[in-house]
């Protein structure tokens, strides 16, 4: 629900004091609370210490091992992904790769133009200006793609993604009694 995704994504102080808030670090840290708690409960075992209740409790613990190796081992997953789609935005192009680009790609439109103006006169212009918007449009949209998960309307939300893996890991653990 909306309140547990509220709850997830609380805001914690770090040791300085601060509120610091990195929503996928916080979201994946606790994924790994709640499997823990979901693997080994509360850890609480009701006081009994016959040599039967501590076979169950051997058991029970051995199940819950391997439930959280198999939580953990999902989770570290999704890290590895939120890891590779970090660098992924962490790697802008090289600023001379883009000027570079830009430079040829204005000066090869210019001299289009005037080539085709030179040879089809100005009733060329119309579609010569459309196909350097086009060129200028594509070379625009490669730079947006250098940085894909930013707060713009145009970019993919990484944090949004971990509010639906958030939603999706409460509704299974609610599935399974949790």
């Amino acid at each position: 629900s909306e309140e547990d995704a509220k709850e997830v994504l609380t805001p914690v102080k770090n040791g300085g004091g601060s509120m610091e808030f990195i929503a996928p670090i916080h979201v994946l840290d606790r994924l790994r609370e709640c499997a823990y708690v979901l693997s080994f409960g509360n850890g609480s075992d009701g006081g009994a210490s016959d040599r039967g209740s501590e076979t169950v409790q051997l058991l029970q613990t051995q199940k819950g091992t391997a439930i959280y190796r198999q939580l953990s081992g999902q989770i570290d997953t999704l890290n590895g992904a939120w890891g590779a789609m970090e660098r992924i935005a962490a790697t802008p192009l090289p600023f001379v790769y883009v000027v570079h680009l830009r430079t040829f790609l204005l000066l090869y439109l210019f001299l289009w133009n005037l080539q085709g103006v030179g040879s089809n006169g100005w009733k060329s212009i119309p579609a010569l200006l459309a196909a350097s918007w086009a060129l200028l449009g594509i070379e625009a949209a490669a730079v947006e793609c250098e940085r894909p998960y930013q707060l713009h309307a145009n970019h993919l939300s990484l944090g949004k993604m971990c509010v639906v893996v958030a939603k999706n890991v409460a509704q299974t653990m609610k599935t399974v009694g949790y």
